[in-house]
């Protein structure tokens, strides 16, 4: 297990445990330390990003960083990327009118 696959695993943790901010610091290291040949990973770790944006109520960076992470993940054909994501729509449901939340209903759907 790399340094970058720790800090996110770590960070996805305290996702669960409800630390959002010590969960976002921890993603963002692990992204930083990932190398561009892991795009798969780096797509999930975008989805799981997407996540803490969501429990934050931060609805448009959450859109964002799932918006990319489907792009990414659609374009170099990682099915587990996608299906985060998708996993993900129900909860932008409350946002629907939020900016970029549209465009990835619209891109799940």
């Amino acid at each position: 297990m790399s340094s970058a696959d720790l800090a996110v695993d770590s960070g996805r943790c305290l996702l669960d445990l409800g630390d959002t901010t010590q969960a976002h610091r921890l993603i963002a290291e692990g992204q930083a330390l990932l190398p561009v040949s892991r795009d798969k990973t780096r797509g999930i770790f975008l989805a799981y990003r997407a996540q803490g944006h969501l429990s934050r109520r931060e609805p448009e960076a959450a859109a964002a960083d799932a918006l990319e992470a489907l792009r990414l993940a659609e374009r170099i054909g990682a099915p587990r990327c996608v299906q985060l994501v998708r996993n993900l729509a129900p909860s932008f449901a409350p946002y629907s009118t939020a900016e970029g939340v549209p465009e990835l209903l619209q891109a799940v759907a």
